[in-house]
């Protein structure tokens, strides 16, 4: 079975914190509230609650001392077969399908955050908790931790200056690329996880700050890459590091047909297929969400007064281009998001300092498209995942304290419904872009879950399948309603779609 392992750092290294029987503090239970609660915010650092079990007193002891003690969460993955004990008996002795072999495996507890298991989780004590007397004799310690993200929130240093008279004492001067290398210049100095772009275009060159103004370097970081991919910057884990990368909420995901007629995506190389929802802690109760009729950036401008720059705002809109329905438009709703990229130069060539940017013309059908996929699609209001209902061997992008990436839930009685445009008002490519997990021992056996904010995300629609593309399985063999045929893009199959142009 998965069991949740912790590793400290209280100065010498990584000690797990595991075993109850040894004379070091055991992990009792912890829940992480991590990401985001909706597509219109960028996420909170993740906060950790935990209980450690101590029967000795020994850590108890130095409770006042813990502050700042690096922490990491991890579970175990899949048994390998060189894993497997005599203990579990022979191969004539086991009544179990070979599927469920990892289930009868008890892990032990690994050494350090440097084994295959998965990361859900990585940050540093916080001040402040509680220590209580156990009922076996020991004590019971109630910490809490913040992810290494949180450290990109504390830094509000002065940015980097030039002399020249133009700039007028402002900081954070240079082009959007040297931007981010000193923001992870600083970051990784403290400790903290440096930020990887995965393929987003930065802005031809961004606005500086005045020597009054000193935002953090996460308000930095989002203002620097804000833009038409709408993206959502996560702390991502790996091992006992970490960093952060963006979640593109406006990308269009491909959906697949399976030669068995399941649908999945492919995400990270890996084949997704759909979630039972009959395996899902779903509520029947759907969000209606008030429609987004346009994404606004607010972006900048730069002039010029007596051979000084100032910079103001100016509003770059983009709309649904009359792909919403009329009376969705009726009422304004913007999805608006500070960037500090330079969209306008009146400075007369005082600025001199690179080229402006602003949204193309895909952008914007890019944009339109997103509205009417965002607008047209219902999520379930709460999902919680249970590891006694979806293994987090098989499925470990489930239970951490960062997006899933795509996936897609079926069988659901809200499968059926269908929007005004003709496709799935539910089915449809998801992801989570927040939650709190929990982990606890029920019934002498370790328990996950996640309570899951979820974001639809657009379906790829640059195909029209035909009757002929359909792989040769009989209807009944379809996990799918009619209506769910108008989103697929690509057969897991020989086709006359071309599967390379239709992941892009």
């Amino acid at each position: 079975m998965q069991q949740c392992f912790m590793f400290i750092d209280t100065g010498n290294g990584w000690t797990p914190v595991n075993d109850s029987t040894k004379d070091i503090a055991a992990l009792d239970s912890f829940t992480i509230d991590w990401g985001s609660d909706g597509i219109d915010e960028q996420p909170e650092p993740a906060v950790m609650n935990f209980t450690l079990r101590d029967r000795t007193g020994r850590l108890a002891g130095q409770a006042l001392t813990l502050a700042g003690m690096k922490v990491v969460v991890q579970f175990s993955n899949q048994p390998r077969w060189m894993d497997l004990t005599p203990a579990m008996g022979g191969w004539r002795d086991l009544r179990i399908p070979i599927d469920s072999l990892h289930k009868t495996y008890s892990p032990g507890s690994p050494d350090s955050p440097d084994s295959p298991s998965e990361t859900m989780f990585a940050g540093t004590v916080s001040t402040g908790g509680s220590i209580e007397p156990a009922s076996d004799g020991g004590w019971l310690l109630n910490l809490s931790a913040t992810s290494r993200m949180a450290v990109w929130k504390r830094l509000q240093s002065q940015g980097p200056t030039d002399t020249a008279a133009k700039w007028d004492g402002a900081h954070w001067i240079g082009t959007p690329s040297a931007r981010l290398k000193e923001m992870n210049r600083r970051a990784s100095a403290q400790g903290a996880p440096e930020a990887q772009l995965d393929g987003l275009a930065l802005p031809s060159s961004v606005a500086p700050y005045t020597p009054s103004d000193h935002p953090s370097q996460l308000d930095l970081l989002h203002r620097l890459t804000a833009g038409p991919r709408l993206p959502q910057w996560h702390e991502v884990y790996d091992s006992a590091a970490s960093t952060l990368r963006p979640l593109f909420l406006a990308d269009p995901i491909a959906v697949h047909l399976s030669a068995d007629g399941r649908l999945n995506v492919l995400t990270d190389g890996e084949t997704r297929h759909a979630l039972s929802a009959a395996d899902i802690e779903a509520s029947t109760n759907l969000s209606i969400t008030e429609p987004l009729t346009q994404v606004v950036i607010n972006a900048k401008r730069v002039k010029s007064d007596n051979g000084k720059l100032s910079f103001d705002d100016v509003q770059i809109t983009m709309g649904d281009q009359n792909r919403l329905p009329p009376q969705l438009t009726a009422m304004q709703k913007s999805l608006t998001i500070d960037s500090d990229m330079l969209a306008i130069d009146d400075s007369g060539g005082v600025w001199n300092s690179g080229a402006t940017s602003n949204v193309s013309d895909t952008d914007r059908a890019n944009v339109a498209q997103w509205l009417e996929s965002n607008d047209l699609r219902m999520v379930p209001e709460t999902v919680t995942f249970n590891s006694t209902q979806l293994d987090p061997a098989r499925l470990p992008w489930l239970y951490k304290a960062s997006p899933s990436g795509p996936f897609i839930i079926v069988k659901a009685k809200a499968s059926a419904l269908t929007g005004s445009d003709g496709r799935p008002a539910f089915t449809g490519p998801i992801t989570t872009i927040g939650g709190t997990l929990s982990y606890r021992w029920r019934n002498g056996k370790p328990t996950l879950t996640q309570e899951a904010t979820l974001a639809a995300l657009r379906p790829l629609l640059t195909k029209r399948i035909t009757w002929a593309d359909l792989p040769s399985i009989s209807w009944q063999q379809l996990d799918l309603h009619i209506c769910d045929l108008s989103m697929i893009q690509i057969i897991d199959t020989s086709s006359t779609i071309d599967e390379k142009e239709g992941t892009q």
